[in-house]
């Protein structure tokens, strides 16, 4: 049996579909800390970055450990691994015992590996946990007798590891799945594609002066012109500023990754540095929602989900649903302070301004929610689904919205849940 599982240079739609069988099952369902542990792994390990699984990145990526945590001192990481090795064990005896590929994190590492379940035979115990105490053997227990259980166990292993490999020959000569055909569409190697990062600096002009920049007077530079002293102290202040947030350094650096075919056809760019034609000839990822970066509004009319902004009630957001879907609301109202949500977020993949590109829509309410609804967007295991709804019959991926709530988990991190998935002809 490999060591490192399947680590191949994109996604794969057989490992990625394991995981998703077992993080719907009943048996993970009450435990958002074990799913979040074993999602992380499969997908760094499905998109080749299985070699970055040491026991300090997962502390610091799943468990939210500050980067200077030490492992010895805090076993969370090798606690939550056993009982992930002993879920995975009782789901595949259960709900998940017909299940056509297994996965198994071995002992003593955290890389997954991806296991064909032979067919016509019992699945295969779990291995025992170093941690755990070994049971004293039986008195009547020799050599001899315990010789067919080694003999069964190589069989098996053998058996495994020539369906491994017809499993990887067949992966290899399928198609582009459908979160591969996303990114190159997205990416491709004949057009540009643009990061358009949020104006930090409006959001702080826009509380201060109690008011709301529309996008023509963003795009023409006139952002206080009719504003008379002193608020005129406070459009100067923000023209000094080009801040951006965090999240959107975490994006640029996902697409790097995705950018293969031609890295040189990514450009940032600031949301005040951007004019009309730049959208028109380019694809474009425009991450903040209006409060943020106004040009989001060219794009309304195309979209359902909205994230607004009153200037008259700073601390809410209103999240309108222009067409709401069976068990979906018209309305969500969100507040800054609401310290059990962290927001509300929405991701939309619609036709670009010039007619023949495609642009990515991605923001929320709070930097928290963005930064969830990123992950949502680069996580194949949660996007992938939805994308396969919206594959057409030619291959192509068609327009689609998500709208996210982000609620803050016991432990630290920041969970994205599907409020809204709408489908769309362009």
């Amino acid at each position: 049996m490999p060591e490192s599982g399947l680590t191949p240079p994109q996604p794969r739609e057989a490992c990625l579909d394991a995981l998703a069988r077992v993080l719907a099952s009943q048996t993970f369902a009450k435990s958002a800390r074990l799913s979040s542990f074993l999602r992380h792994v499969c997908t760094f390990t499905v998109e080749g970055q299985a070699a970055a699984l040491c026991e300090q990145h997962i502390g610091v990526a799943v468990f939210g450990r500050p980067e200077h945590f030490n492992p010895a001192d805090d076993t969370i990481v090798r606690t939550t691994a056993r009982l992930l090795r002993q879920r995975l064990a009782q789901y595949y005896e259960e709900e998940g015992a017909t299940d056509a590929l297994r996965i198994v994190i071995p002992r003593g590492a955290y890389v997954p590996v991806f296991v064909p379940a032979p067919a016509g035979e019992p699945s295969p115990q779990p291995l025992p946990d170093p941690a755990a105490s070994p049971a004293p053997a039986p008195a009547a227990t020799s050599a001899a007798s315990a010789a067919p259980a080694a003999r069964g166990a190589w069989r098996w292993l053998g058996a495994a590891a020539l369906l491994a490999g017809a499993a990887l020959l067949w992966l290899g000569q399928r198609g582009p799945s459908a979160v591969d055909t996303f990114w190159r569409t997205l990416l491709p190697a004949d057009r540009d594609a643009l990061l358009v990062v949020p104006d930090v600096g409006l959001v702080l002009y826009q509380l201060e002066t109690r008011s709301q920049v529309s996008l023509e007077a963003y795009a023409a530079k006139r952002v206080g012109e009719p504003l008379a002293p002193p608020d005129q102290g406070h459009a100067e202040h923000f023209r000094a500023r080009r801040h951006t947030g965090m999240a959107s350094v975490q994006l640029a650096a996902e697409l790097g990754k995705r950018a293969s075919a031609a890295p040189q056809r990514l450009h940032l760019r600031f949301a005040r540095d951007l004019q009309l034609d730049d959208l028109k000839r380019a694809n474009v990822v425009l991450v903040g929602v209006a409060q943020a970066n106004p040009w989001w509004e060219l794009y309304r009319g195309q979209l359902d989900f909205h994230i607004d902004w009153d200037p008259r009630q700073p601390d809410r957001f209103a999240i309108l649903n222009d067409h709401p879907h069976a068990g979906e609301a018209a309305a969500y109202d969100f507040q800054i302070d609401d310290l059990r949500r962290r927001g509300y977020a929405v991701i939309a993949y619609t036709p670009g301004l010039g007619g023949d590109g495609r642009a990515v829509l991605i923001g929320g309410t709070t930097s928290a929610g963005t930064e969830a609804a990123i992950e949502f967007l680069v996580d194949p295991v949660r996007l992938g689904p939805l994308l396969k709804q919206a594959t057409r019959a030619d291959g192509s991926i068609g327009s689609f919205e998500i709208l996210l709530q982000c609620v803050l988990q016991t432990n630290g991190s920041t969970d994205a849940r599907l409020l809204g998935f709408h489908l769309h002809p362009g």
